[in-house]
């Protein structure tokens, strides 16, 4: 009895990790570097050592965007902010943005409540959440009263 069962032991076994998912899945992950040279267009008043980093965390589930950012050099204190629907090519819709208080460092976890439905942007959470996971479909940026179209920003790509 026990050798007629060691072929269904080796079956069963072979089938259970034939079947498995053998890559473990990741959450994506962007590491970017926030610089003034990046705003469309510049801001001229933008502190001259004006830089900053931000990891842009979309985990596996896709439910949240999480957000760590750091900053220094900024003409003053940050005022805004928040990541916009868009490309390099032009200034696109705030999406997502982030409550105060904005004083380095900062993290945010960003969920579908946090998500504004702006025109021209992915009219969901999801959607958005899509196509930034895709690279090129938002980016970040910090505002200052010196530059209130924005002082650093990066693309998420």
């Amino acid at each position: 009895m026990k050798r007629a069962l060691i072929p269904v032991f080796l079956f069963a076994t072979a089938l259970f990790f034939s079947c498995s998912d053998d890559e473990t899945q990741q959450p994506k992950v962007f590491n970017l570097a926030l610089s003034p040279a990046n705003e469309t267009p510049p801001c001229s008043d933008a502190g001259v050592n004006a830089t900053g980093t931000a990891k842009v965390t979309v985990p596996v589930d896709n439910a949240s965007v999480v957000v760590d950012v750091t900053h220094s050099g900024l003409s003053g204190p940050v005022t805004a902010g928040h990541i916009h629907s868009g490309t390099s090519a032009a200034a696109g819709p705030v999406v997502l943005p982030f409550s105060a208080p904005l004083d380095s460092p900062f993290s945010r976890t960003l969920t579908a409540s946090d998500y504004v439905a702006a025109q021209g942007a992915p009219p969901d959470f999801g959607t958005f959440v899509t196509a930034l996971k895709s690279g090129g479909g938002g980016y970040v940026n910090l505002h200052t009263n010196a530059c209130k179209a924005g002082e650093i920003r990066a693309e998420v790509q």
